[in-house]
């Protein structure tokens, strides 16, 4: 059965992350796809105009989609297999409260503030609650670079980039055992490294896939 590929389905809602604009839906169905017919929950930080949720609802039919926003008008976007939170998805505390709610993500995508400090918390909030085998995705980490920096002051509070710490969890992934005696950047990596299966890196995106178990299984 020939089926729409994920940038196909997100022409029919207005979303930037089609081929045209950012271009991720390429990018992120090639990791995807094998889900689309599963029932799993799917995270979202950032709703904006609600084209991003139903793209996800459209292209994942037996999937629960949260969407999650600190403005209240995003709240229209709900209904159907799309519910949205309203919160700051820095606070630890609401983002456990939503797993409580939903259950662990099998997909969670970072589209939120596109601070450096933000995007980096996240992750490591939230890739230890993506369940063994699922996917965490962090996008627009073009921030990390000079000419958005030139615009606002998207370091946040962290004194590295979002893209540099990729960078060291990446490093150690790769590097593994051959790097024998070098520490690992900080405690999130030195732990979750071994179930990192990938570091995947795009066009202004990423997309780390988490391993069955830590040292083994697919990636």
């Amino acid at each position: 059965m020939n089926r729409n590929t994920l940038d196909e389905v997100a022409e029919r809602f207005n979303t930037d992350k089609v081929s045209n604009l950012h271009d991720f839906l390429r990018f992120y169905h090639r990791r995807l796809s094998h889900l689309r017919d599963e029932k799993f929950v799917l995270y979202e930080v950032g709703v904006l105009n609600g084209g991003s949720v139903k793209t996800w609802e459209a292209y994942f039919p037996n999937a629960t989609i949260v969407g999650i926003d600190i403005d209240p008008r995003c709240t229209e976007f709900e209904g159907g297999n799309i519910h949205i939170r309203i919160g700051d998805a820095s606070r630890v505390d609401f983002m456990f409260d939503l797993v409580t709610e939903f259950g662990r993500p099998t997909v969670f995508v970072e589209d939120g503030s596109h601070r450096w400090d933000h995007q980096i918390s996240t992750l490591q909030t939230m890739f230890p609650l993506v369940v063994p085998g699922g996917f965490y995705i962090m996008e627009d980490i073009d921030t990390s670079f000079q000419e958005h920096l030139e615009k606002a002051p998207f370091e946040g509070l962290s004194t590295i980039s979002a893209v540099d710490y990729l960078f060291k969890l990446a490093r150690v992934v790769i590097g593994e055992r051959a790097l024998k005696d070098e520490k690992p950047y900080d405690l999130f990596i030195n732990d979750w490294a071994p179930w990192v299966g990938s570091v995947d890196l795009g066009r202004r995106t990423s997309v780390i896939s988490k391993k069955l178990a830590p040292g083994g299984g697919p990636i």
